[in-house]
């Protein structure tokens, strides 16, 4: 599997409950593309799947469309490849990362 990083800084007013929804929904459509997935905060999370960056990207916007934000904010998606490294992970997502890559 490929691993992703996905940035995500919504337009909505931070601490909003509109900004809270927009999240919570790109959550849930993480979860029809990839089973696999780790959120380090709010606006990064990485997920493991062997689609392409621009059909995540897709996917995201249109199911961010259908529940009703049709201007979802930045959205960044751009594979990792083997040559990650990382410091100060916790210990399970350290096994995570390497598990999937």
């Amino acid at each position: 599997m490929t691993l992703h990083l996905v940035v995500h800084r919504p337009e909505e007013p931070p601490g909003s409950d509109a900004e809270a929804a927009v999240r919570a929904a790109l959550r849930d459509a993480v979860w029809e593309l990839a089973d696999s997935h780790w959120a380090p905060n709010e606006e990064t999370m990485l997920v493991s799947t062997d689609l392409s960056p621009d059909y995540i990207l897709t996917h995201f916007r249109n199911f961010l469309a259908r529940r009703g934000f049709a201007q979802p904010g930045m959205l960044l998606v751009v594979p990792i490849g083997e040559a990650a490294a990382w410091s100060g992970l916790p210990e399970d997502a350290r096994r995570w990362m390497e598990e999937v890559l």
